[in-house]
């Protein structure tokens, strides 16, 4: 459960919900709810308690049977942009996942050549193209 995570990280670095809510910029109330899972926090407030509680935010809202749905049938680029948004890295990532740690970095490899080539004002196939005159 989410609450809980967010509660023993706490109280392991000896905050109370009212320094934790100072430090955070929200009210206590918001963290009393947030603890006891009736309070859903925004992308900017997770990221916070993560930074604030020094820890990757995928340990603080990790829910595994949840995550695996969201992920499954989903393209690998649409994955790519979950796992930078989520701070994960391509193990973290196919450990949540059905998806192989192989044809994620694949992936992840091939949108990063299509970055470059846009960067370089070129079309990814190119890219190859030059390759393979040298």
């Amino acid at each position: 459960m989410i609450s809980s995570r967010i509660r023993q990280f706490r109280e392991e670095m000896d905050l109370s919900q009212i320094e934790l809510a100072k430090l955070v910029g929200v009210s206590r109330q918001t963290i009393y709810y947030l603890e006891r899972g009736s309070y859903n926090p925004s992308l900017t407030i997770s990221f916070k308690i993560s930074e604030i509680l020094k820890k990757p935010i995928h340990e603080i809202f990790y829910q595994e049977p949840i995550i695996k749905d969201i992920l499954e049938g989903k393209p690998l680029s649409e994955i790519r942009e979950i796992a930078e948004v989520a701070g994960l890295n391509l193990e973290q990532l196919a450990s949540l996942s059905k998806i192989d740690e192989e044809e994620l970095t694949s992936s992840f490899n091939d949108i990063l050549l299509v970055k470059i080539a846009m960067g370089l004002g070129m079309e990814f196939e190119d890219l190859f193209e030059k390759e393979a005159e040298n």
